[in-house]
């Protein structure tokens, strides 16, 4: 499958997704932007390349894994992350080549 056939797959998907209510979103992807990243990320959420770190509230996964599952570029992760708040946030190290993610 080429890439933009899956780009317009996950399009669709994002698209299909905002149209059903039942979709939890949390609170802080308040607009229309942050619902489609918050969707588009969320796929990732319960891939199994997730590793517990201290506990149920934080895990991290290799950037370029998370990368490839949710289909997002690193702008668009970044931008997803200036949502969070202190009940959601991504830790992004490049150098290192992880994301932690903490939820309460």
């Amino acid at each position: 499958m080429k890439l933009s056939q899956l780009k317009q797959i996950i399009k669709e998907e994002i698209q299909n997704a905002l149209k059903d209510e039942d979709i939890y979103v949390p609170y802080q992807f308040d607009d229309q932007r942050g619902k489609e990243l918050y969707i588009k990320y969320n796929k990732a959420d319960e891939n199994p390349a997730w590793e517990s770190v201290d506990g149920p509230y934080e895990k991290v996964i290799k950037l370029d894994t998370l990368l490839k599952i949710t289909g997002m570029s690193l702008a668009e992760l970044q931008e997803l992350n200036s949502y969070g708040d202190e009940s959601w946030k991504l830790y992004i190290d490049q150098k290192t080549n992880t994301v932690t993610v903490f939820n309460d």
